[in-house]
């Protein structure tokens, strides 16, 4: 299964997450031994006057893509969501043309608050990823220096002065979770490729989030169907969007549903008996079982 870790940004408006992401793009798939993709939240907020989406709701839609993605990845999709770059084209992408299994999801966002970096780190609990955090802590004068060369799509100055009172710096003394931590004080990246380049490979050897599978116990089979689940349902969405008529369609999503009860209650059931292994479990195998 792919090794994928969601590395979140920290930062406040202007502070040039945005341009370490796209120094992560470029950076070669063989110095780093991860795909880089990103997603940048702001493709996703729409806080115009129209809108009329609250700001909580718009970053559950985000969660819930996140939640998408890794389990595209995890079954082999092809395509990715829209809006996920990758550093092969850094416009949206396809797995066929990156190199091996690690994947690098760069969560691009403020994350200035410390509960709003732990539901990502929850995720990967979940989802058996690696959770890992890049603070760039340029100071208040250069944020609000680089906020103002975006013209009219920058952040009110008010705005970034009140969340930089407000922002949560990782700790990993006082958080376990965010022992993954590593703090730019200089958006100099090509400077510090070495620091940076080398805490992105150490994630490699990092011990995933969730619990090892050799240990897992009753109680949490259900994380384990509820991740198959997933998986289950991502590959019908891509077999689904291949349908172009309606009628088709709906005939299609109603057989391969009723494959995927069959295919969950199967795994229940070999769970129960003890004929799959824990130690050794693939998820994939039974997402392959969906004809």
């Amino acid at each position: 299964m792919p090794r994928i870790c969601l590395l979140a940004l920290i930062g406040l408006p202007g502070a040039g997450k945005t341009r370490l992401s796209n120094w992560l793009l470029e950076q070669p798939t063989t110095l780093t031994g991860w795909n880089v993709l990103h997603l940048c939240y702001d493709d996703h907020f729409n806080i115009g006057p129209k809108d009329h989406t609250d700001y909580k709701t718009q970053r559950k839609l985000i969660h819930n893509l996140l939640t998408q993605l890794i389990a595209a990845l995890q079954a082999g999709a092809t395509e990715l969501p829209a809006m996920v770059r990758g550093a092969t084209t850094k416009t949206t992408t396809t797995t066929a043309a990156i190199g091996n299994d690690n994947y690098l999801i760069v969560c691009d966002d403020n994350h200035y608050y410390r509960s709003m970096r732990h539901k990502l780190y929850q995720l990967c609990r979940s989802q058996n990823c690696l959770y890992a955090q890049l603070h760039v802590a340029s100071s208040l004068d250069a944020c609000l220096q680089g906020n103002a060369a975006r013209g009219a799509a920058g952040v009110p100055p008010a705005v970034i002065q009140q969340m930089q009172t407000r922002l949560e710096p990782p700790s990993a003394t006082a958080n376990g979770w965010e022992r993954l931590s590593l703090t730019l004080t200089s958006t100099d990246y090509a400077a510090a490729a070495h620091t940076i380049n080398g805490f992105i490979r150490s994630l490699l050897e990092s011990q995933l989030v969730g619990t090892p599978l050799a240990s897992v116990k009753q109680p949490q089979v259900q994380s384990l169907v509820h991740q198959l689940d997933l998986l289950l349902r991502a590959r019908i969405q891509i077999r689904m969007d291949a349908i172009e008529e309606h009628q088709q369609k709906r005939i299609g999503g109603h057989a391969l549903n009723g494959q995927r009860k069959q295919i969950l209650a199967k795994f229940r059931l070999d769970m129960r008996n003890r004929q799959t292994d824990l130690s050794n479990l693939n998820l994939e195998h039974y997402v392959n079982l969906l004809s």
